[in-house]
């Protein structure tokens, strides 16, 4: 299932007022989800929360399982635009995107999840309904990151590997974080140490050279 492409066909082809209804309806839901937790949320609670006939919520989805399904989607969305927005931002060396662009993912975890009371339940449903979803996403950024590191000179030969030790290494020190403010620091230091370590290998040249040079 592609999060890129996730909606009801209910919603796909409906007015703009319809398509609003719809959207909100997913907003609703991702805070009920973080309010209560999977568990808790009824889809009598969705349809009060946004405002919607619970018959017109059911014209979208058949249960609260498709309803999440759809609220992960959104996040991850979400998460790829963050990680886009960053690696784009202008006048900031490449360093400084690939190492906002990983942050930028971690700080919205925080925001959309990591601050809920029923984060770990959260994790778990996701993990089990809408695993998919995020290891495409994970797919997507990697993709991402490689094709930036690509375009530079010390980084392309390495690329993928590169850009795979930054992301998953990222988010192994982003998940023993307690707080943004930490996190971002613990980042901040690990991808200047990945990332400085990377252009000083590339500097010595391929191992060939270096034993030559040793």
């Amino acid at each position: 299932m592609s999060y890129d492409s996730f909606m009801p066909d209910a919603a796909k082809n409906d007015p703009p007022d319809e398509n609003a209804r719809y959207k909100r309806t997913i907003r609703a839901a991702e805070e009920m989800f973080k309010r209560v937790g999977f568990r808790a949320v009824t889809m009598e609670m969705v349809a009060r929360e946004a405002n919607i006939a619970k018959a017109t919520l059911y014209t979208y989805f058949k249960n609260k399982d498709e309803l999440f399904i759809a609220v992960s989607a959104r996040m991850a969305r979400i998460l790829r635009g963050g990680v886009e927005q960053a690696l784009a931002t202008p006048d900031a060396s490449l360093d400084e995107r690939l190492t906002e662009a990983v942050i930028s993912k971690h700080r919205l975890i925080f925001t959309l999840v990591r601050k809920s009371a029923h984060a770990a339940e959260l994790f778990s449903y996701t993990h089990a309904m809408a695993g998919d979803i995020f290891c495409e996403l994970d797919a997507a950024i990697l993709r991402l990151l490689s094709d930036a590191m690509a375009n530079d000179p010390q980084f392309a030969p390495s690329a993928d590997q590169l850009a795979r030790a930054l992301y998953f290494g990222s988010g192994q020190l982003a998940s023993r974080c307690e707080s943004v403010a930490a996190m971002e620091a613990e980042l901040r230091s690990f991808s200047a140490i990945h990332l400085a370590g990377a252009r000083a290998l590339a500097s010595r040249g391929p191992p060939g050279q270096r034993e030559l040079t040793n």
